[in-house]
């Protein structure tokens, strides 16, 4: 019965960002979403020998900061167009459900999920995901809007077994920003 309910959430999802098309979600999420990225990396870094994992990628507007080889998931085909324009050639791209990534397990030892948990039906099983794609001792950065219950994504993260390093909430941004490992 859960799964039957996911998947029409999941099909909206798809839509919506469909519907938005790469060019008005620019306009409309650019600029909050480049802020959200600013606040990310004055905390944290990633090397050029990393292998990063951005889940929601988008219209590749964070994949264009990163210097790493670097692979981005989205459900929307018409965002991931977008990101194939913005982004460097060699750069992976991939339609999925970040419930289910088509990744091997502890491939990733940087991975990003901006503003995209609460677009899940099932965030636990998401959380899942990213802990079983992710090397141990990787570096995980989640972020969730403000407007959501901080304390319930946080006890969703501890118990998918990843660790919660720090969080924090900075006055720029909509999003809390949880630093977290797998290990």
């Amino acid at each position: 019965m859960v799964l039957m309910r996911a998947f029409p959430k999941k099909r909206d999802v798809m839509a919506h960002y469909d519907t938005l098309g790469g060019r008005i979600y620019d306009l409309r999420y650019g600029h909050e979403q480049t802020a959200k990225y600013d606040v990310i990396f004055s905390r944290w870094s990633i090397d050029t020998a990393d292998l990063v994992l951005d889940v929601g990628c988008g219209t590749g507007l964070l994949l264009s900061k990163i210097k790493a080889f670097s692979i981005g998931v989205d459900i929307s085909i018409i965002l991931l167009r977008r990101a194939r324009k913005r982004v460097r050639r060699g750069l992976g791209l991939v339609q999925c459900d970040a419930e289910h990534l088509p990744f091997r397990d502890g491939v990733f030892n940087k991975i990003l999920a901006v503003t995209v948990i609460q677009n899940i039906p099932r965030p636990e099983n998401f959380l899942l995901e990213i802990k079983r794609v992710s090397k141990m001792g990787s570096d995980i950065v989640i972020s969730i809007l403000k407007k959501l219950e901080f304390e319930r994504f946080r006890d969703l993260i501890e118990s998918s077994g990843l660790s919660i390093k720090s969080s924090f909430e900075d006055e720029e941004v909509e999003d809390w920003i949880i630093f977290a490992s797998n290990g």
